[in-house]
């Protein structure tokens, strides 16, 4: 226990920050305000420095780059932030726009990365299995309003199971010095004293300006890569470092590394380890004494490779600046000072933080950004150096990552998301195989000859993949077994893709519909891969066409095809297996009079057709819900109205004059309606397809359905049930089928030097299409050669699929509606087309 003191020695959400030598711990007891104490020690004893300042709970500080404070708490209205004029004085508080839902938001966290403001919430209740985190951006400013990135939220969530209520974190940096990671605890039970809970990490990815939380994760993940690093903590300095200069350099204590000659001179010492072409590094370093009326200058040394090459970076106590400079060729360039805040005070511990991207340097000073220099000095050694004063110098640590490589190489936890650009390292053959040299222009982010773009979605995506061209991925998968993958893509035409484990093919060739042009992004659902557990590398190879590459995500997959019905007619059967809200049976019909929700099946479940009658006793907020994760009460896990968006999913509903379709992603949001006319007391036949990204509502007998939507940020997978809000409703004859497609079985791979059909197009002019415009039907002439047919819209959606026998085939375009589609033929041998047609 760090702190004795009867108020706060029990207070919630700790946090502690180091600034000028001293440790300032921010708390609040029982959530009614906050305190500061102060310590010389992270481990205390902390002693109360204020009374109660208010800022009800989870008080965390964020120090800018102009060393200006900021102090972040909950609130009622949401996230709010304050400014600081000093480490125990907090300003009025201002709405920062980040609020979870209806609920209780909480645990806030900023960090700064490239210029863009992070900031971390969490809401609902601490007791809620609906507990979950959101982040919010902004370039603006700390206490600027942030912007909800409500495409990905929440980037954390687990509401079934038994690793649940997931959220309050905190972000740090790794030992790599690049990886950042993400605290949080999991609700482990109430048992009526409080709750329990568990401490988590997992790892956060950028891609760009876009973070990605690779969790939750509940099985053993690759440990932590380590920088070279020194403490210190021997009685001799060693063969690890060199003093080219002299100077009087020793290990105090067998805790830091002292330069005690206080002469005037500069005196250097190096740490053995050689940096790569690009690399971060850390220093420690503090001021002891100085000379008599000199100038005093310590910090670090970097890019060292001989006396007439490296830089420095030192702490000026004259001016009260930090000073940069290269040496290149023994040649000295101008010095470059930058401010360091007022009251810097030099005797204390600071650090110096230097990351190097090809020519530019980035310098920090206690994690605040103060200069970026471009020079040509390259790779080398770090170390210390101290002028004009003794100097103590504590931990330094070097790294090969920088700006956010250190995920590349990382096993990334499958079920997860991965970005398409976090292809692992190693360059041409071993990272990827890339057909053209040289990065593009936009290529700001790996320098290789992978080409990449920006992404309308945040970020970058590989851009331009052509047939022969290939990526590799490190993953971590939970356990052996089916997986479905969903490839976010872009494609004018056609394409098709294999993938491997290892070099071994877990599928043919993989047809990638075309989604209207290489700028409109598509999902599509890649399922039943057989992957092993464990730390494998997927292989994504190009065999005909070109497309964009941007994320996959991979799941649990349940592909079997079944058919489920419940008539009720026993009670509910046990294939439901989540509910809230006071659902019952009568007279054989699922009812529900006020607020509540029902799911029945897999999560991993795709596409399917999920149907049910309705009626409607009292209101029309009542429907059915598909593609659902995640369900969960609302309040402090007890309140089905206030969880009533409370799952990621959608629903369809009818109203008294129309029929909506909506998308539950712990908010609601209105995606589609059609008009209609519908009463009370009169059962209605709902009935959904849901393929792909593409989902049909089909209300009664009709043929057409009222609404054909696809969802350009679609959920692939859930399972199904009902949902209804303060109404009355009944559902009967209950039903859902599922499909049981899967991914084209691997072919036997060719011995070297045998020829191979994969990639072979067939003569596109063999292969007649009559009458093109087509009006109630199309011939399809000379395709002896071709099995399967199957045509598209041109979103990329199947419409319509048939096994084929001899050399002609007619089918029926009077469903269609007007506009162009895309005919694609294959066989097994991989002969693969694809043709346009319209439809008049």
């Amino acid at each position: 226990t760090c702190s004795t003191d009867p108020v706060t020695k029990t207070a919630y959400a700790p946090e502690v920050v180091y600034w000028n030598g001293k440790f300032y711990m921010y708390t609040s007891p029982g959530g009614n305000g906050h305190y500061v104490l102060q310590s010389d020690s992270p481990t205390g004893p902390f002693t109360a420095v204020t009374g109660n300042i208010g800022k009800s709970i989870d008080g965390s500080v964020f120090v800018d780059d102009d060393g200006r404070w900021y102090f972040y708490h909950a609130d009622n209205s949401g996230i709010m932030g304050c400014t600081m004029s000093s480490p125990t004085a907090i300003g009025n508080s201002v709405n920062l726009n980040a609020k979870t839902g209806y609920g209780w938001t909480e645990g806030p966290c900023v960090l700064k990365r490239n210029g863009t403001y992070y900031l971390f919430y969490t809401g609902n209740h601490v007791i809620s299995k609906g507990y979950r985190i959101d982040y919010a951006k902004n370039t603006a400013g700390p206490i600027s309003a942030y912007t909800p990135q409500s495409a990905q939220n929440p980037i954390l969530i687990s509401s079934e199971g038994s690793f649940v209520g997931l959220g309050h974190g905190s972000a740090f940096i790794g030992p790599d010095l690049d990886s950042y990671y993400f605290t949080y605890h999991n609700l482990a039970g109430d048992y009526g004293v409080g709750p329990y809970r568990r401490l988590n990490f997992d790892r956060i990815a950028w891609n760009g300006e876009k973070l990605l939380l690779l969790g939750p994760t509940t099985w053993a993940q690759q440990g932590f890569p380590l920088a070279a690093t020194d403490y210190f903590d021997r009685a001799d300095l060693g063969d690890g470092w060199t003093t080219p200069n002299g100077g009087s350099w020793s290990i105090s204590n067998q805790d830091f590394l002292l330069q005690d000659a206080v002469d005037g001179n500069s005196y250097r010492a190096i740490f053995a380890p050689a940096a790569a072409a690009d690399y971060t590094a850390e220093f420690t370093v503090r001021e002891a004494a100085q000379t008599d009326g000199g100038a005093a200058a310590l910090g670090a040394v970097f890019g060292y490779s001989s006396e007439q090459n490296y830089g420095v970076a030192l702490l000026n106590s004259a001016d009260n600046r930090l000073e940069v400079n290269f040496l290149v060729d023994n040649v000295w360039g101008t010095p470059q000072r930058f401010s360091l805040p007022s009251g810097f005070n030099h005797a204390a511990w600071h650090s110096i933080r230097i990351e190097k991207v090809r020519t530019s340097y980035t310098f920090f000073v206690d994690g605040m950004k103060k200069a970026s220099i471009e020079s040509r000095l390259q790779g080398g050694s770090v170390g210390y150096m101290a002028s004009g004063c003794r100097g103590n110098f504590s931990y330094i640590a070097l790294s090969d990552k920088v700006n956010g490589s250190g995920i590349y190489d990382i096993y990334k936890p499958v079920p997860g998301i991965i970005a398409a650009v976090h292809y692992c390292s190693g360059g041409e053959g071993v990272g990827y195989h890339d057909l053209t040299r040289g990065y593009s222009d936009s290529a700001t982010l790996r320098y290789d000859d992978v080409d990449v773009a920006r992404n309308a979605a945040g970020g970058y995506h590989i851009c331009d993949n052509s047939d022969g061209e290939w990526y590799r991925y490190n993953v971590n998968v939970e356990a052996a077994g089916a997986y479905n993958m969903d490839v976010r893509y872009a494609a004018a035409d056609t394409c098709r893709i294999k993938i491997r484990q290892g070099e071994a093919a877990i599928t043919g060739a993989v047809c990638l519909p075309p989604t209207g042009s290489a700028a409109s992004w598509g999902t599509l659902t890649l399922k039943g891969l057989n992957l092993d557990s464990g730390y494998q590398t997927l292989k994504i190879e190009t065999l005909a066409g070109s497309f964009g590459f941007y994320e996959m995500k991979l799941i649990h997959a349940d592909n079997e095809a079944v058919v489920k019905t419940d008539d009720f007619e026993g009670g509910f059967s046990s294939e439901w297996n989540y509910s809230d809200g006071g659902w019952r049976v009568e007279s054989g019909q699922a009812v529900i009079d006020g607020t509540g929700k029902r799911t029945f099946g897999s999560a991993g479940w795709s596409d399917y057709t999920v149907e049910a009658d309705v009626t409607y006793i009292r209101d029309m907020n009542a429907g059915i819900i598909f593609r659902v994760s995640n369900p969960a009460l609302g309040g402090a896990g007890n309140d089905p109205a206030l969880g009533t968006d409370y799952l990621q999913g959608y629903f369809v509903t009818l109203g008294s004059n129309s029929v909506t379709l909506g998308k539950h992603n712990y908010s609601w949001t209105t995606l589609a309606t059609s008009s209609g006319s519908y009463s009370l007391n009169a059962p209605y036949h709902i009935k959904v397809v849901a393929s792909g990204a593409n989902i049909k509502v089909y209300v009664g007998d009709a043929e057409a359905p009222v609404i054909d939507y696809t969802d350009d940020n679609p959920f692939m997978s859930g399972k199904v049930g009902f949902r209804v809000h303060s109404s009355h409703a009944r559902f009967d004859n209950f039903s859902v089928a599922t499909s049981a497609e899967t991914v084209p079985e691997p072919e036997p791979e060719p011995e070297p030097g045998q020829e191979t059909a994969v990639g072979r197009e067939m003569p596109v002019s063999d292969v007649e299409l009559f009458p093109n415009p087509a009006s109630e039907k199309l011939t399809i002439r000379n395709i002896q050669d071709f099995s399967d047919l199957a045509v598209y819209s041109m979103d990329g959606q199947k419409i319509y699929s048939r096994q084929l026998s001899g050399g002609e085939c007619t089918i029926s375009t009077s469903g269609f509606t007007r506009g162009v589609y895309v005919l694609s033929l294959s066989n097994k041998s991989e002969n693969h087309i694809t043709r346009k047609f319209v439809k008049q």
